[in-house]
């Protein structure tokens, strides 16, 4: 055969080559990507757990922090109640009232339970 019959032999063998190498990337992107996608559910669902676990965590630490401030704030309206009547018998002003409105109820400290 002549010379141009080999180039285009060649030719025919380099495209016919390079057709199986597109077919068989093609495939392998296909599975990669599957692969990849599979891999990103798996990630977002652990991130979804994870995320849920701080929430309930988070849920717990503010409820005790609200309890504990209400607890304090409490005691210092008590404080702040006793100062006063001390201060009001000491001015003459009598035995003094000695209110109790700042005694945390056991209705409202059971309200509070139930964050």
């Amino acid at each position: 055969m002549g010379r141009i019959t080999d180039d285009f032999m060649r030719l025919v063998g380099e495209i016919h080559g390079g057709h199986r190498d597109r077919q068989q990337m093609m495939r392998d992107l296909g599975r990669n990507a599957a692969e990849r996608k599979r891999q990103v559910k798996g990630m977002q669902a652990g991130f979804h757990a994870a995320h849920a676990e701080m929430s309930r965590c988070q849920k717990k630490a503010l409820r005790n922090f609200a309890k504990g401030v209400g607890d304090k704030v409490c005691g210092l309206l008590e404080g702040f109640a006793g100062d006063l009547a001390g201060a009001r018998r000491a001015w003459g002003g009598g035995a003094g009232s000695g209110r109790a409105i700042f005694k945390r109820s056991a209705k409202r400290g059971a309200a509070e339970k139930g964050l």
